[in-house]
């Protein structure tokens, strides 16, 4: 099949997701894309911009089979700019995020302006793809709130058809081999690996560092993920406090130091309020980290072969599965086998098996589509 590829931000888990996939399909794709900055705007122009940029091509005699698009496009607006034979395409939309739930910064009133896109081009779609059903639910009650606080002509009628034309098409990791550093006795490894803002909860994870600091608990840390020019005080704190302990800090440019850091490490935390998917959780149980998971968000679907990553969302249930997890590490009780369980989880999400999902899923579209 030729793939016609619309990426209107062209960055971060946006980017890799569809660079990955195409590595690994047996389609052909086209890539149009516009650089990861301004999203808003990049919601209000890209379907004009990129439709200009579709015309010329399909002017140089571009043929292709389907249309995908993120969450990121307005599809419905790119549907009227453009000719019959690629508005005749099944449409694929895949949704990264949502503008109904993805957190708002502190102070700041949501827009429904861009939620109210994203519906639009789920109405506008053959297929939506969702990165877990944690998300689609998100999505569905999102959508379903918006339409009932509308005075008139709302329906939430219109959303039955969209649940059934939905499906859940997790992104994938890349695969490694076995983690061949021996476990010595010494300080347990910390790792964090989510964005430095408030919906990751930062604060409840620097609390949980300082009680096991408390109960004596041995640790490094490596708090890594990115960073915004506004700090939260309590990192700055952990780091003044625990700046002997502390062998990672901020963001890794090098893809291979990311990769050195969490296979470094043993246990990995998060703590967060919201996210839509945890790929980074995931990277770094398939680095060989343990994981110390909130049993909420995505996390319950990705996990639920193995419930003793949870905690129960209490920072005084999280400091007690690391030192749960310590003693294991220490003592090498379990830990092997654990290992391998979580190793078997994260089997289902290697590239090479996303990638023959993803591409199963456009030939059901297109069979669909013309059916």
């Amino acid at each position: 099949m030729r793939i016609l590829a619309i990426n209107a931000y062209h960055g971060g888990s946006h980017r890799d997701f569809l660079q990955h996939w195409i590595s690994h399909s047996c389609h052909e794709f086209t890539v149009l894309t516009l650089p990861p900055r301004h999203w808003k705007w990049r919601m209000q122009h890209a379907a004009l911009t990129l439709a200009t940029e579709v015309e010329q091509h399909s002017a140089s005699g571009a043929r292709w089979d389907v249309l995908f698009v993120t969450d990121m496009f307005d599809l419905t607006t790119f549907l009227g700019l453009v000719r019959k034979e690629i508005t005749d395409l099944p449409r694929i939309v895949y949704f990264h995020e949502n503008q109904w739930t993805y957190p708002v910064p502190e102070n700041e009133i949501r827009d429904l302006t861009y939620g109210f896109i994203n519906l639009k081009s789920a109405i506008s779609a053959n297929a939506l793809w969702f990165n877990s059903d944690f998300h689609r639910r998100e999505f569905f009650q999102g959508s379903a709130e918006f339409l009932q606080r509308m005075p008139d002509y709302a329906s939430v009628d219109v959303l039955k058809p969209l649940q059934q034309k939905s499906s859940v098409r997790p992104p994938g990791i890349s695969s490694l081999a076995e983690n061949t550093r021996e476990r010595k006795s010494g300080p347990i490894q910390i790792l964090w690996v989510a964005r430095w803002e408030y919906d990751k909860n930062p604060e409840q994870f620097c609390d949980a560092v300082a009680q096991l600091d408390t109960q004596g608990v041995d640790f490094r840390l490596s708090v890594l993920g990115q960073s915004t020019p506004e700090i939260p005080d309590c990192f700055l704190e952990l780091k003044s406090q625990f700046a002997d302990r502390i062998d990672h800090w901020g963001f890794l440019e090098s893809r291979s130091d990311y990769q050195r850091a969490l296979q470094a490490s043993d246990i990995v935390i998060s703590t967060a309020w919201h996210e839509f998917f945890g790929i980074s959780i995931l990277e770094a149980v398939e680095a060989g980290c343990l994981p110390v998971l909130p049993n909420r968000l995505s996390y319950p679907e990705i996990f639920a072969e193995a419930p003793e990553c949870f905690y129960d969302g209490s920072t005084e249930a999280l400091v007690a599965k690391v030192m749960e997890y310590s003693q294991l590490l220490q003592l090498d009780q379990g830990a092997t086998a654990f290992h391998h369980r979580l190793k078997k989880i994260c089997l289902r999400y290697h590239w090479e098996r996303v990638a023959r999902m993803l591409d199963e899923g456009v030939l059901e579209c297109s069979r669909s589509r013309h059916a």
